[in-house]
């Protein structure tokens, strides 16, 4: 059994989750904007919407309208009678009959009353003595269309409540609902039931002019059916008189000779097998003759005789009497001699008896052969009688059908024509009302809906906005972006210093002294961290002195000079820091000393080391500054008495940190890189570009110079997108917060 993988660990598996998460959180401001101005536009345009309102009514559809069958109502709808597809044609095709411009025509010219679809409106209108309201008045007023006349009005008005129908068949059932919507629920309401009664009466009036046109059509088809038997009948009994079948039909000669047919064949069956037997019989008695009689098996073909059985037991007796005769007087006396002629007489019996066995046998076989003989005659003349009645029963035949055919039809048109006029009587249809409006209600515009699907829109809009906003932030988001881009290592982060002993930094000098003044907080471990990183880079060769640079100005490379110049000068080295920066000097402020006379006045050979280098606050923490700032800094640190005042301060001190300019800016990075041991490069978190660092590495690599890795700095310890790296290196501060447990094991 094979041993399964390890699980991967919870923080690498929601990575993905995280990194979104936080783009999420970012970006929060612009899925809140968009979403509050989508469901505001989506509230103020249903609120100028103008509102419509639905009404319903309901009919139920049978396939098949009630059959009367005598005195008994049947409602048989015949499920059964088509396929679901045959019945769901109907169905749809009774639902472009109710909402056809016919049927609507009809509705609009009918009485306009509020309360539509009950008794008590009909009885209003009817008792009413005013001017009766047409629906058309309703839908299109005379005060518009002055020109119109009121057949046009209606024509127009059909047109327009053909716009406002719909009906839908409920799932799975009969019922077919009828749906008229209107910005007057009352109106909607009113032609809802109106057009119920209208389909209705389309129904009935269908079934019955239906029913009388079948009517006609039958009696027509009855006269003409009642003729073609009366000629069919006359035809049939000219033919049986002219062939003198009057008493006996041509069916009955037909069945008594088929009968005697069927028995004479059976018999000359019967026969032929007789025949058959006696013949085998005959031949093989004539086959025994010469045998001897008493052993002979013609008896046995023949079947058993009495006389034959009592004449071989007397033989056998008188036999017995002889072989004693012999034994008592010998061959030769009387007795014997007497004796075998009674054995001798009872044998020629036997012989006798066994020739008149074989003639018997010869005669049953004659008469058998006769018998056949006859039969196939009798048989021959029966076939060529009923051979003779063929061509005659062809033409009776063919006259009996014609007559049934057409007493079928006189009797299949009659029964039709009967049920046709009792159905044309009957008012029933297979359409029934089954609910009318009792009101109408709001189905346009929805508040609820219009405002939620804005809502889902503008959400998921705003959520796609700020995934574009973040991928065309070009800043650094991740430790992967660095390290492709660079092509070095991720050597650690320091977290944004928002409070210095419990207050907000009041100077900038009080943000570079953080990591001295608070050795145990966040930014100081993440240091420390840093710090070891850096000696595990540099294993396999000396790191003396190194630059540290950023792609732009305001970068905190500076601040970032004085934290690993801090935390190297703890572990107990000798660190220098030299402000190499001769344009815009800044490490003499943040450690309080006098910029005054530094490294300008080395290279040029004004003063000695001893009198430039100043100690600091910091215990083994020495600074060089920058000295008179000069017109031409670049070719100053390219003069060969700058590598030598390098020479001997790497022989004084253990490290030596170069506060260099930007690289974008200026060359004098670049000028520095080459006489360092390597490169630590600093990046703002969130701010610096990626092509700025991309660009500023290409410039480290294109002269050699070694990157030892990046340092992002100023960076939210709560921002999850830079992997694990706080959580590995930044949360044991004493200020650090509590850590999930999640985030401590990794």
């Amino acid at each position: 059994m094979s041993k399964s993988a390890a699980p991967p660990e919870p923080e690498a598996l929601s990575a993905s989750l995280r990194r979104y998460l936080e783009v999420l959180r970012k970006r929060l401001w612009v899925v809140i904007a968009c979403v509050a101005v989508g469901v505001t536009g989506a509230v103020l345009y249903t609120m100028r919407l103008p509102r419509i309102y639905q009404a319903s009514a309901t009919v139920v559809i049978n396939p098949q309208a009630p059959r009367v069958f005598g005195n008994q109502v049947d409602e048989v709808f015949e499920l059964g009678a088509g396929s679901y597809w045959s019945n769901q044609e109907y169905y749809n095709t009774q639902v472009d009959i109710i909402t056809g411009y016919p049927l609507a025509r009809a509705t609009v010219i009918r009485p306009y009353c509020k309360d539509g679809g009950r008794q008590a409106c009909d009885d209003q209108v009817s008792n009413s003595a005013s001017p009766r309201e047409m629906f058309y008045d309703r839908l299109a007023p005379k005060s518009v269309h002055p020109q119109l006349s009121d057949s046009d009005r209606a024509d127009l008005a059909a047109e327009i409540l053909k716009g406002k129908l719909s009906a839908a068949q409920a799932k799975e059932s009969r019922i077919v609902s009828i749906n008229v919507r209107d910005i007057d629920g009352a109106l909607a309401q009113a032609l809802a039931n109106e057009h119920v009664k209208s389909y209705l009466a389309y129904m009935r009036g269908k079934r019955m002019k239906g029913s009388d046109k079948v009517s006609k059509f039958l009696a027509t088809e009855s006269d003409v059916a009642e003729a073609d038997l009366r000629a069919a009948e006359v035809a049939l009994y000219e033919f049986r008189k002219s062939h003198d079948i009057l008493s006996v039909s041509l069916e009955d000669k037909q069945s008594i000779l088929a009968a005697d047919i069927t028995r004479y064949s059976a018999a000359l069956g019967d026969a032929r097998v007789k025949r058959t037997e006696l013949g085998s019989q005959v031949r093989k008695a004539q086959s025994l003759k010469g045998e001897e009689v008493i052993e002979s098996p013609v008896f046995a073909l023949v079947g058993s005789s009495d006389v034959y059985d009592q004449m071989k037991s007397q033989y056998d007796l008188e036999k017995q009497k002889l072989d004693e005769v012999k034994s008592l007087w010998g061959p030769k006396s009387d007795n014997y001699n007497a004796q075998q002629r009674k054995v001798d007489l009872l044998y020629a019996g036997l012989e006798g008896e066994a020739r008149r066995a074989v003639r018997e046998l010869e005669v049953r076989y004659s008469a058998a052969q006769a018998t056949e003989s006859a039969l196939v005659g009798e048989l021959e003349r029966l076939k060529q009688e009923a051979i003779a009645l063929g061509p005659l029963a062809i033409d009776y035949n063919r006259l009996a059908r014609q007559q049934k055919a057409a007493e079928d039809n006189v009797n299949m048109l009659r029964s039709r024509q009967r049920s046709s006029e009792q159905e044309g009587r009957n008012e029933q249809t297979n359409v029934d009302e089954h609910e009318y409006s009792r009101g109408a209600y709001l189905v346009y515009p929805r508040m609820s809906i219009n405002v939620t699907l804005a809502f889902m829109a503008t959400l998921l809009l705003g959520v796609g906005l700020a995934f574009l906003l973040d991928y065309l932030d070009r800043t650094i988001k991740t430790a992967e972006d660095v390290e492709r881009l660079v092509g070095a290592p991720l050597l650690g982060i320091i977290p944004i210093v928002t409070e210095v002993n419990g207050e907000d930094p009041k100077s900038q000098a009080d943000r570079d002294l953080y990591v001295f003044r608070n050795p145990t907080s966040q930014a100081a471990e993440c240091c420390r961290s840093i710090r070891t990183n850096i000696l595990f880079s540099a294993a396999d060769r000396p790191m003396k002195t190194i630059t540290v640079s950023s792609p732009r100005p305001r970068e905190g490379k500076t601040t970032t000079t004085l934290y690993m110049g801090t935390t190297m000068a703890q572990s107990g080295q000798r660190v220098l820091v030299v402000d190499t920066d001769l344009r815009r000097p800044r490490l003499h402020k943040s450690l309080g000393v006098s910029k005054n006379r530094g490294l300008t006045n080395l290279i040029l050979g004004d003063a000695s080391i001893d009198d430039v280098i100043k100690s600091t606050d910091i215990p083994n923490l020495f600074i060089l500054p920058c000295g008179p700032q000069p017109p031409n800094p670049a070719e100053l640190l390219l003069t060969n008495r700058f590598k030598q005042v390098l020479a001997e301060l790497e022989a004084r001190f253990d490290r030596i940190l170069l506060d260099s300019p930007p690289v974008l800016a200026v060359t004098d990075a670049v000028v520095l890189a080459r006489l360092s041991s390597g490169v630590m490069l600093v990046a703002q978190a969130g701010k610096t570009l990626l092509d700025d660092v991309a660009y500023a590495s290409r410039q480290f690599r294109d002269i050699d110079a070694p990157i030892l890795g990046v340092i992002l700095n100023d960076m939210d310890i709560t921002d999850r997108r830079y992997g694990g790296y706080y959580y590995a290196y930044g949360g044991y501060g004493e200020n650090a917060p509590a850590t999930p447990a999640k985030a401590e094991a990794s």
